[in-house]
């Protein structure tokens, strides 16, 4: 219920109520015994800069944002982590003297990835589909892989080369290749690791076209978002006999490496993840 010295964290988001953030934060302060509370706040974008000023009055200790706010906290923050600037958004701020942005994203994607398949992507071939918010987490963790190609496929050609234009100062080799999203003309056979970074399909839309008679028997397929029983790309996946992943274990491996830097306190990931998978709830990761 907390006390006088219970200790704040919380979410930023708008809309807020679908994350499953205050679930695993509250949960792993439960378990180690930690005097900390972690609140959802709905915070819409006009009132960002007001709302980061109260929750620093209230002596709040960190919070996570999620969209629309993750872009927008660039600047207000008193210094970025290296990986906050690469990625260009910020999902966790530190509040102490100086306000700190990190985004701790890129770190679950790898770390989640590498929990199953610790042979990909070093010396692999890539297709990530999409070139929005989500998909810069997703390449800025591969350019700091050995993965040999780098396929961003998206439906607006422009916005995949956009994004490569953006990642060219730290992809020197230039293994970013952006394309149309055109299942014809995608080089299927080549990929080993498929990578959705869109919602398509989550919410009962037309699922991703995938050329499933051309993917290697061994290619992995690795959706960021998660539903109650996978999703539709994960459950397509497991009917070719591919194997597959959704994004459950990298909101889990985000969240715990934000709550390290706030409460100096590993996160007993085993536990949070065997309560969330049997709790799933049909929502996007982000967040």
């Amino acid at each position: 219920m907390g006390s006088g010295g219970t200790r704040l964290l919380g979410i930023f988001g708008d809309p807020i109520a679908h994350s499953l953030s205050p679930v695993i934060h509250n949960l792993s302060c439960n378990l180690l015994g930690l005097d900390y509370r972690y609140l959802p706040f709905h915070v819409v974008p006009e009132r960002l800069s007001s709302a980061l000023q109260s929750f620093r009055n209230l002596g709040g200790v960190g919070f996570n944002a999620t969209i629309p706010h993750k872009e927008a906290l660039l600047p207000l923050m008193d210094e970025l982590t290296p990986a906050a600037r690469r990625i260009g958004a910020v999902n966790t701020v530190i509040c102490q003297e100086r306000l700190i942005g990190h985004n701790t994203d890129a770190h679950g994607f790898l770390a989640a990835l590498q929990d199953v398949r610790p042979d990909l992507p070093d010396g692999h071939h890539v297709l990530v589909l999409g070139a929005g918010g989500a998909a810069r987490s997703v390449v800025s963790a591969l350019l700091d892989t050995g993965c040999q190609t780098l396929i961003l496929a998206n439906r607006t050609l422009s916005r995949a080369e956009a994004l490569a234009q953006f990642f060219a100062p730290h992809d020197p080799g230039h293994r970013i290749q952006p394309m149309s999203l055109d299942v014809d003309r995608l080089p299927w056979e080549t990929i080993t690791l498929l990578v959705n970074t869109t919602s398509l399909g989550i919410h009962g839309e037309a699922s991703l076209p995938v050329a499933w008679h051309r993917l290697p028997d061994d290619a992995f397929v690795y959706d960021i978002v998660y539903g109650p029983r996978g999703t539709p790309l994960t459950r397509l996946a497991l009917s070719y006999h591919r194997q597959t992943m959704d994004g459950l274990d990298m909101l889990i491996h985000q969240a715990a490496a934000a709550f390290t830097l706030w409460t100096n306190h590993e996160m007993p990931v085993a536990m949070v993840r065997s309560f969330l998978s049997r709790s799933r709830d049909g929502h996007t990761l982000d967040g």
